[in-house]
């Protein structure tokens, strides 16, 4: 199992130590690479995924503004992708993409090398139809490929419909499992983050 997240100089130094810090509250090491020719979000996922193989290794992705919020809940999407091909996440849509389908977000997701290649080792980057990760989803679709994934309960400012009347936006909670701030790279933003963080740590 490989948890992993990535960055660049632009994100500030505490929520990547905050980010650490919940994640050890909750018994989970991640592995925080910080990228110093960054490119985007996608091409780090991309560089990162081409070297590995081992069909057998379970991949756990984590924006670097999302944490677990229990103990159990990453190695459940573990278990799971371990006993079936498919991608366990969050569910997210792309707002400025005409048409964007529900996709498996890579704010958290999951999923084994031999889902990864059967289908088809997509690009993680953006492009005319995909948010990054989005081409996951689309490839799960066309392959008949199960793709799980949780859907926000709690928005603390709500931006996007997602489905329905269901909506997500900055400090998403997702099925009381996973909290994903969103755009903390911006400092107007990063309050979400900090203060989810900081509350957890806190408590008991």
């Amino acid at each position: 199992m490989r948890v992993i997240t990535f960055y660049n100089h632009i994100i500030n130094p505490e929520i990547v130590n905050l980010q650490k810090q919940v994640f050890q509250k909750y018994g989970y090491e991640i592995d925080q690479i910080e990228v110093t020719d960054w490119i985007s979000h996608g091409a780090a996922i991309n560089d990162y995924l081409r070297e590995i193989n081992d069909e057998k290794e379970i991949i756990v992705l984590f924006d670097i503004d999302s944490i677990p919020l229990n103990n159990t809940i990453i190695h459940r999407a573990v278990d799971w992708c371990k006993n079936n091909v498919g991608i366990f996440s969050m569910a997210q849509r792309a707002p400025n993409i005409k048409n964007a389908i529900i996709h498996a977000a890579p704010a958290f997701m999951v999923f084994s090398i031999k889902t990864y290649n059967l289908l088809g080792r997509p690009n993680f980057e953006t492009n005319y139809r995909s948010d990054c990760g989005a081409e996951m989803t689309h490839s799960a679709k066309e392959k008949g490929i199960e793709v799980k994934m949780l859907y926000p309960t709690h928005v603390e400012s709500p931006h996007t419909l997602l489905d329905g009347d269901i909506y997500f936006g900055y400090g998403t909670t997702y099925e009381n499992e996973i909290y994903h701030a969103f755009e903390s790279r911006f400092k107007k933003r990063d309050g979400f983050f900090l203060n989810k963080c900081k509350t957890i740590l806190s408590s008991k």
